[in-house]
């Protein structure tokens, strides 16, 4: 359960390890970490395509 103020998000155990290990390289706690970087210039789009996202099998079909 999350302190008061605070909510919880669920990641992968490799996002999750890597974001710590990043934050503990620059000294900065994984909140601070993760608001520094997501307070960053914005891209101006991703540096490689996304083929398969989160779904391995691919997208899914657009028949609506």
């Amino acid at each position: 359960m999350p302190k008061k103020g605070y909510t919880g998000i669920c990641l992968k155990t490799e996002v999750a390890q890597l974001l710590r290990a990043k934050a503990k390289a620059a000294n900065m706690g994984i909140n601070d970490y993760l608001t520094a970087l997501l307070m960053q210039k914005p891209f101006n789009g991703p540096s490689e395509p996304e083929t398969l996202g989160s779904n391995p099998s691919g997208p899914a079909p657009n028949n609506m």
